[in-house]
């Protein structure tokens, strides 16, 4: 078990029947709001890969997770493993380069980059405090190092590569958007390269806000779920596509459209989901069919085709 851990260290947390999962000790001052009002007393938050949860545990809970146990996990116990899930967590803390680096790409998949900019703009996000400090605590710290700072470091730089691919939503409740958002569409794109990542992380993240949960959506669950989509409807006329059938079938993010769409209590998004549901129509189709072909192969998998002989 771990105790005296930092923010950056690599730990495994263990949530209800999940196996432990490799996670990452975070600050809590660029924790997202409704994260942070979850905190609880004696715990510290973690943040999970291949995964956009966060969670609050006791450190004594936490197991530490260093290099040579992500290695044997990939090299040993990763074959006796059905969950891709996992394995592809342990790749991603295997990759694990910085919590500066983490947090940067975390910030752009929640589309957060405007808030962490004047973080950026101090200093990178180091590894190694103490993963209690408040949000309070942090901005008493850095007025104190500011008042005893030189004046120069007033001086604003923006980060060399770091542009926020966020695209501004109205904060006052009202769910619609306005006609200045589809001229932003265009700064809005998202990286291909990391297509299936991004497609499972947007399927999981409007699940849980919109389908897997017990109550009625919470307003900022709503706002951001209209802001997932809408970032879905801006890359859907790309070239090559950046929604493509390897994105669709390892993510399966058109069939949760299917089921925000029969889902009565959802119907502000009904118009959306059948724009998205459209555009992936002839993928949907070709999917289907692997499906039934695998289906066949699986009842019949020594059926071969006969060759017939003329007798003459």
């Amino acid at each position: 078990m771990a105790h005296d851990l930092k923010t950056g260290d690599l730990v495994l947390c263990k949530v209800g029947s999940f196996p432990p999962w490799p996670a990452v000790v975070f600050p809590q001052r660029l924790l997202r709001n409704d994260v942070y009002r979850k905190r609880r007393a004696n715990c510290i938050a973690v943040c999970f890969f291949n995964d956009p949860t966060y969670y609050w545990e006791q450190p004594h809970k936490l197991k530490s997770l260093d290099r040579s146990m992500i290695d044997k996990f990939l090299l040993q116990d990763a074959a006796s493993v059905s969950q891709e899930d996992l394995i592809e967590a342990y790749r991603q803390a295997q990759s694990f380069s910085s919590l500066n680096d983490f947090i940067v790409d975390r910030f752009k998949e929640e589309d957060r980059m405007g808030e962490l900019q004047e973080e950026l703009e101090r200093e990178r996000v180091k590894s190694g405090e103490d993963p209690f400090m408040s949000k309070a605590d942090s901005r008493k710290r850095r007025t104190t190092i500011s008042k005893n700072s030189s004046s120069s470091k007033n001086k604003r730089v923006t980060p060399k590569g770091e542009e926020s691919v966020s695209v501004t939503i109205q904060e006052e409740g009202d769910s619609d958007y306005d006609g200045s958002q589809i001229k932003r569409r265009k700064r809005s794109k998202l990286d291909r390269s990391r297509r299936v990542e991004i497609s499972l992380l947007l399927r999981r993240r409007l699940q849980q806000n919109l389908v897997q949960r017990e109550s009625v959506p919470l307003k900022q669950d709503i706002l951001e779920s209209h802001r997932l989509l809408n970032k879905i409807l801006e890359n859907l006329d790309c070239d090559p596509p950046f929604f493509d059938i390897n994105a669709l079938r390892e993510s399966k993010l058109h069939k949760l459209l299917k089921v925000i769409v029969n889902t009565p209590e959802l119907n502000e998004f009904h118009a959306t989901c059948k724009e998205i549901l459209v555009h992936w129509s002839d993928i949907a189709a070709e999917l289907k069919a692997e499906k039934m072909a695998a289906e066949r192969q699986k009842q019949h998998p020594t059926d071969q085709p006969t060759t017939e002989t003329t007798i003459v």
